[in-house]
C-alpha cells in the first residue's frame, strides 16, 4: 500500500511537471452572504480574471453540525439564486442574487453552504499533455435571527503531561467564526501563548476542539479571541 501510494505521488508530481496546467481564476467579493427579514435580498460579484470563458453552476446546501462540530449538509432550496448556470466570459463579471423565498421569523440563525462549481466544458485542444482544474468555492451564507446573541464558552482540559484540549462551545444563536486565539495566564511573569491562527466556524449549539502543546507548570486562565471580527477577552475555564 505504502509502495503504490509513493508511485501514484510521483505520478502526479510528473504529469504537473511535464504538462500544461491551466486553471480560471475567480475573484469573490463579499465571501459571505447574509439574510434576514429585513435584508431579503443579497448579491455577491464573482469576476473572472482568466483569459479564458468559465461555465458556473450554482446549488444550495443546508448546513448544520453535530454536537461535536461535525457539519453535516443536504441539499436545500429555501433560498432563490439566480442565474442557477452562466457562462462567464474572460475578465467580466457577473452579479448572482440570493432572494429568501419565504419570510423568516427564526430565533436561531440558520446557516447554508452556497457552491459555485465549474462545470467541464470542451475546450480547444493543446499540444502535449494538459492538464485543466475545476473551480469548486463554498460561501457560507447566514438567514440571521431577529434578536442576535453571540456566546461563546472556552474551556481547557489537560491531556496527560504535554498536551491540552482546548475547546469552544457556542452557546449564542449565531455562528463563531475564529480565525485566531492566543491563551494567557494571570500569574505574575504574565505568561502567554503566542497566536495561533485557524479558520473554524461554530454553528450554534455545537463545539470545536484544538489539541495544544502544553507547559504543566502555566495555569492558563484567559484567551484573547478573534471571533466574528472583533478581539475579545474571555475567561478560560478548567476542567
Amino acid at each position: 500500500m505504502k509502495i503504490k501510494y509513493s508511485i501514484f505521488k510521483f505520478g502526479i508530481l510528473w504529469l504537473l511537471l511535464t504538462s500544461n496546467v491551466y486553471a480560471n481564476v475567480l475573484e469573490i467579493t463579499p465571501v459571505q452572504i447574509s439574510l434576514s427579514a429585513n435584508q431579503k435580498i443579497g448579491v455577491i460579484k464573482v469576476t473572472n480574471r482568466s483569459d479564458d470563458r468559465s461555465l458556473l453552476q450554482l446549488s444550495l446546501l443546508d448546513w448544520q453540525q453535530s454536537p461535536k462540530g461535525k457539519d453535516i449538509y443536504k441539499i436545500s432550496h429555501d433560498i432563490l439564486l439566480t442565474p442557477p448556470l452562466f457562462v462567464l466570459p474572460a475578465h467580466k463579471t457577473q452579479i448572482i442574487r440570493f432572494a429568501l423565498r419565504h419570510p423568516t421569523y427564526n430565533t436561531v440563525q440558520k446557516a447554508y453552504r452556497v457552491h459555485l462549481k465549474e462545470v467541464q466544458q470542451p475546450r480547444q485542444k493543446k499540444l502535449g499533455q494538459t492538464l485543466y482544474f475545476l473551480m469548486d468555492i463554498s460561501l457560507p451564507l447566514f438567514v440571521q435571527p431577529q434578536n442576535i446573541v453571540e456566546n461563546g464558552i472556552w474551556s481547557i482540559e489537560a491531556l496527560g503531561n504535554h498536551h491540552m484540549r482546548l475547546n469552544l462551545y457556542n452557546d449564542g444563536n449565531v455562528a463563531l467564526f475564529v480565525n485566531q486565539w492566543r491563551i494567557s495566564s494571570d500569574q505574575a511573569q504574565g505568561i502567554m501563548m503566542k497566536n495561533h491562527s485557524t479558520f473554524a466556524y461554530i454553528l450554534p449549539h455545537s463545539s470545536h476542539s484544538w489539541i495544544i502543546k502544553s507547559n504543566p507548570s502555566i495555569n492558563y486562565t484567559d484567551i484573547q479571541a478573534n471571533i466574528n471580527g472583533k478581539s475579545k477577552k474571555l475567561v478560560l475555564h478548567q476542567l
